[in-house]
């Protein structure tokens, strides 16, 4: 080994070491905590924990230079910039999440409190509350949430195969990953295992009924749900009218789109220019609009017409997206298809269609998931509590005179959140592929 390359592992080796030890000094020297509000304060806490973390990113650089000097010079301010660079993108990310850290925690509290009695003995932030108390997890709340869910044994079935599906996605990807699998294998696992997801869970939203949520009493007769624990059911509720509003979204993009991207008509530029505008304005500025009309048709307190509110809002958006996105595929197959006897609507359905598939799974996921937290016209269409989505149920946990049920309240969102975590990670690469593939100018 050259003396060059020796002093650079050295120089790798006490900048480390310096890095440790400072992070270390910072961190395991902080001021004691004093009693503040009924809340354990560190005097300037925040200012040690940034200059650990500033600390722990410059001996990041530092120590990528040093290794950059040891093997390959010429890339050594390179492997520093890089270096320090992911470390602050990673202190970030552990920032970010760490909201949902907390709500995990409160979640697994016994209590309906944010947080409770605070350890005296211990690690010095779980003394302060920054970190949850492991000793304290329980599932108490989960269990008084679901208290009035009473599911049938297929349905059982239902949730194992959902579950199972939602592991195997996880899996091939990382078996593509770390495995190095052929990109075609996973792609088709992956899809068999997504379209298995989508089925399953159909089923299982349309199999479950607002009948299957009641209370017992002492005698074991059935009472009225409370509706702090019918979580499940506005989960359901959620999921279908999401989905229904996803499918009816797909159908007008793809006719609408289609009209707008391959047909010449009298007022089509206008008509694309009203598409434009209408988005100019937020939803809710036609919540007394919506209302009304949904008052003369009678559609208040009706799935479909939340479905049908939310799917004018998606007109819009869906046949603009869906036209680009035509637009960048070739007239030539179309062309061919009807030159050997196909129909305008042939070439549609059996051309069109197939190839259009990504961008239309895009768009379901698109509009499911942007209906899914939907609060404000879900509240004005929706008025019976065996109707009420995720966002209104949530609400009812925060409506007491007196208090929140925080505990109740986190383990909700966290049972809430999961059907959108799922659908979300399963087909990401539908939403990050097809995210500019509608962006072709028209």
């Amino acid at each position: 080994m050259r003396r060059a390359d020796r002093r650079g592992f050295l120089l790798l080796g006490l900048v480390v070491a310096v890095t440790v030890a400072g992070v270390w000094a910072l961190l395991g020297n902080l001021p004691e905590p004093i009693l503040r509000q009924r809340f354990l304060v560190v005097p300037s806490g925040w200012v040690y924990v940034l200059g650990a973390f500033v600390l722990a990113v410059l001996g990041t650089a530092t120590a990528a230079y040093a290794y950059g000097l040891a093997t390959r010079p010429g890339r050594a301010t390179a492997y520093a910039l890089t270096s320090g660079t992911h470390m602050f993108i990673w202190g970030v990310i552990l920032a970010t999440f760490y909201p949902a850290l907390i709500l995990l925690a409160v979640s697994f509290n016994p209590r309906d409190t944010i947080a409770g009695a605070l350890p005296r003995e211990g690690n010095l932030l779980v003394r302060a509350g920054v970190l949850p108390d492991a000793s304290e997890f329980s599932l108490v709340q989960y269990q008084k949430v679901l208290s009035h869910t009473h599911m049938l044994d297929y349905q059982w079935v239902l949730v194992g195969l959902l579950l199972a599906a939602a592991i195997g996605v996880l899996a091939t990807k990382l078996a593509g990953r770390l495995a190095h699998l052929p990109a075609y294998r996973t792609d088709a696992w992956s899809r068999v295992l997504g379209l298995t997801i989508f089925v399953v869970a159909a089923v299982l939203v349309v199999s479950i009924t607002p009948a299957q949520f009641y209370g017992l009493a002492a005698d074991g007769t059935r009472v009225a749900p409370a509706s702090d624990r019918t979580i499940l059911l506005y989960i359901r509720n959620t999921l279908l009218v999401s989905g229904l509003t996803g499918i009816f979204a797909v159908l007008i993009a793809t006719t609408a789109g289609y009209a707008f991207a391959r047909m010449r008509f009298e007022g089509r530029y206008q008509t694309l220019l009203s598409f434009v505008f209408v988005q100019m304005f937020p939803g809710f500025m036609a919540l007394v609009a919506i209302f009304w009309l949904m008052v003369r048709l009678d559609l208040v307190n009706t799935f479909t017409g939340l479905v049908l509110a939310y799917s004018g809002g998606a007109i819009a958006f869906s046949a603009w997206i869906f036209k680009g996105y035509l637009e960048s595929v070739s007239p030539a197959l179309e062309e061919s298809a009807m030159v050997d006897g196909a129909t305008r609507w042939g070439a549609f359905w059996r051309i069109i269609l197939p190839v259009s598939v990504p961008m239309l799974l895009f768009i379901f996921l698109l509009q499911f998931i942007g209906t899914y937290s939907e609060f404000i016209l879900a509240t004005t269409i929706l008025q019976g509590q065996e109707k009420w989505t995720v966002g209104m149920g949530l609400r009812a946990f925060t409506a007491g005179r007196f208090d929140t049920q925080w505990g109740a309240l986190m383990a909700s969102a966290v049972l809430g959140s999961i059907p959108i975590l799922i659908i979300f990670y399963s087909f990401q690469d539908a939403l990050t592929s097809q995210q500019t593939a509608g962006g072709v100018k028209g």
